[in-house]
């Protein structure tokens, strides 16, 4: 988390996603330690069992890397102002002003803890977005009917509208939902208000 004059950006966990791209580029050479194995010169037939695991394994952990490094050069991070919150992903920019927070919580996402935000004025909020084209997701937020419709579903099926998955960012669920609250009461513009 770095603090500007008038910005608070909070960026995405690149700790977890350098520990996980260093786990998938081990697990790389193991794979083709496994279709060496198999086909070890010498023997009467290849063993073809490890060498489809370990093949399958390279594509696999070689995927992974890909997405990895997707994901940490992706624009995703959340910044906060006094008068909205930004949160910048592949797919849309979305500018949230804090009067349109009815509530800051933290629930389960995913089955594991993240921080969850319930909005007012839903209609509103996802017409302010600005949505990138030619995003390659086939899952993507493209327009704002569909980030509504999403927001709308995930209020339906889990009581939120928007949520920060745990890990993903480099603060908890916990700290996150502290940050957004006390953002959006205005402490810290407030701090820099009194400061000389």
């Amino acid at each position: 988390m770095t603090q500007q004059r008038e910005r608070i950006i909070v960026h995405k966990n690149r700790r977890r996603a350098f520990w996980s791209l260093a786990i998938v580029i081990l697990m790389i050479p193991v794979s083709v330690l496994l279709v060496l194995l198999g086909l070890q010169p010498g023997r009467p037939e290849v063993a073809w069992a490890l060498v489809l695991f370990g093949l399958f394994g390279i594509v696999a952990f070689a995927g992974s890397a890909i997405r990895i490094i997707h994901t940490v050069r992706s624009p995703w991070r959340l910044e906060l102002g006094p008068q909205c919150f930004s949160l910048y992903t592949p797919a849309y920019d979305l500018d949230i002003p804090w009067d349109r927070i009815a509530g800051i919580a933290v629930d389960k996402v995913n089955g594991k803890p993240g921080c969850v935000l319930v909005l007012e004025g839903l209609a509103g909020v996802a017409q302010g977005a600005t949505f990138h084209p030619g995003s390659k997701r086939r899952d993507a937020v493209i327009d704002a009917a569909t980030m509504q419709a999403r927001m709308e579903d995930s209020f339906d099926n889990n009581g939120y509208h928007l949520a920060f998955p745990g890990r993903i960012l480099e603060l908890s669920p916990d700290e996150l939902a502290n940050l957004l609250a006390k953002a959006r009461k205005g402490e810290f513009w407030r701090e820099e208000e009194r400061q000389p």
